[in-house]
């Protein structure tokens, strides 16, 4: 039970990092957009992050992935080092994000994800990995 525990607690961290993650694209390339004078209606920024997030599934793919390998160092971190427990998941999820931009930034030249190649979408993207890791921590079953 406690490894179905685990798992499902890894997919909805997964989700909701890329949610998040997703959401955080969408709204800086439309920011940029509308910086040039673009009209960008409040309907064309919920229709384009819905569209995002119900398209950019291989992105899901990387967190998920991502996660997997930063919680299950988490894990091992915050054994050794209690004191960061409360902490370990958070960032080993902003760490994952972070990791893989960097990973793909290597291997293409450029960030894939519209939204991280600005200062502050870049660093939305890591909060969301945060947030992500925080979702985890929250539903993960607890040891007694």
């Amino acid at each position: 039970m406690r490894f179905g525990g685990i798992v499902i607690s890894w997919l909805v961290a997964a989700v909701v990092g890329y949610a998040c993650a997703s959401a955080a694209s969408t709204f800086i390339t439309l920011n940029q957009l509308a910086s040039l004078g673009a009209e960008v209606s409040l309907s064309t920024r919920l229709s384009s992050t819905w569209a995002d997030i119900l398209g950019l599934t291989s992105y899901l793919m990387v967190i998920a992935i991502g996660f997997l390998a930063a919680f299950y160092i988490a894990s091992l971190v915050k054994a050794f080092i209690p004191v960061l427990a409360p902490i370990a998941y958070p960032i080993a999820g902003a760490g994952a994000i972070m990791t893989a931009l960097e990973l793909m930034k290597w291997q293409f030249d450029i960030y894939p994800i519209a939204g991280a190649q600005d200062p502050i979408g870049y660093w939305m993207q890591i909060a969301a990995g945060a947030i992500g890791g925080l979702v985890f921590e929250l539903l993960r079953p607890k040891t007694a």
